[in-house]
């Protein structure tokens, strides 16, 4: 059996005669976190859609689960959870209601619904909501649900996109440590396509950067920093004559940047030599007291944006109807 919950090779998607997505090839090991990431249009939401069997790839395969996304896509539904970016449910109907009905859409067994249903809302923290109207949800709430009416298949994997899109900072907080808990307590394996860099980079073991229909990188973050950075990015605090020890750092060779907020400097300066000690030199010789010294790590956006090459203009990713897609082609579960 298979060490990967996702294998993926030579996946390929176009519309007319744009490839929104050429050749891509990744794997996921069980129990790991990929996140896709890219700018609008570069190809990630339609690998996304490929992945769960919403759209049918051109060229290539998708193994998900142990099962084949255009042989299988049955079997795939039965496996996996999925999230859209904007959940969509009936309005009308209560939180009990609706997942009463998603149960029958997954053959969930009659005498395992109520027990499960209330698994899941215990998990998502909507128990106290088992019998509102859902029209009344605020968006955090319709995202809880979202994952709520995912997580009733019980998965081995869970697609998530834009998990976190439009919640307050404690809705994502609360959503971010509920990924992490399913990722610890049950191995689910965790995809999630995000622009909410500092999500991914919580909750991501390994993060795939799409460009125009290219996987252009994938690795850790670690090793993608690494591979990408080629300046220092120094923060000094300093005590003393802040202007002249500036003016001093800028005639240094090697120094790109320097840039004075009250009595710190932000330095950019060239990996290619070590030019630490010398800034340290030039302060002190300028009559400064050095109060800290530190190195900001380069984020996830300056890895992304120094990878991709420019922006693009959204694909036709074809968004209604979704959720309602998903579990109508779902509705007969493999025996």
């Amino acid at each position: 059996m298979s060490d990967f919950a996702v294998d993926v090779k030579g996946l390929t998607k176009c519309y007319g005669s744009l490839k929104a997505v050429d050749n891509v090839s990744f794997q996921v090991e069980k129990g790991r976190s990929f996140g896709l990431l890219g700018l609008n249009g570069a190809g990630k939401t339609t690998t996304f859609k490929m992945m769960v069997s919403l759209i049918r790839p051109d060229r290539g395969t998708a193994i998900v689960s142990g099962y084949d996304v255009v042989k299988a896509p049955m079997a795939v539904r039965s496996h996996i959870g999925y999230v859209a970016e904007n959940p969509a449910f009936y309005t009308r109907m209560t939180t009990l209601e609706t997942l009463r009905y998603i149960c029958r859409l997954l053959d969930v067994p009659v005498n395992d619904q109520s027990q499960r249903i209330d698994y899941v809302l215990g998990l998502v923290g909507l128990m106290d909501k088992k019998h509102a109207l859902v029209g009344g949800y605020s968006r955090g709430m319709r995202h809880r649900l979202g994952l709520a009416q995912a997580l009733l298949s019980e998965p081995q994997v869970l697609f998530l996109d834009e998990p976190t899109l439009g919640l307050d900072p404690l809705g994502a907080k609360n959503m971010r440590e509920l990924i992490l808990r399913l990722r610890q307590e049950r191995e689910v394996t965790v995809l999630m396509s995000s622009h909410v860099l500092p999500e991914v980079e919580a909750i991501c073991d390994t993060v795939g950067i799409f460009d125009h229909g290219h996987l252009v990188a994938i690795d850790t973050i670690n090793n993608l920093r690494s591979a990408t950075s080629y300046d220092l990015n120094i923060e000094l605090s300093l005590v003393g004559p802040v202007q002249q020890v500036a003016s001093a750092l800028r005639k240094i060779r090697g120094v790109s940047r320097v840039e004075e907020i009250g009595d710190h400097l932000f330095i950019t300066a060239s990996k290619q030599e070590e030019l630490r000690p010398r800034i340290m030199q030039e302060a002190i010789e300028n009559n400064a007291q050095v109060l800290s010294f530190g190195l900001q790590e380069s984020s996830l956006e300056d890895i992304l944006l120094r990878l991709v090459k420019s922006d693009v203009s959204d694909l036709p990713e074809q968004r209604s109807g979704i959720i309602s897609s998903f579990f109508r082609l779902t509705r007969k579960s493999i025996r």
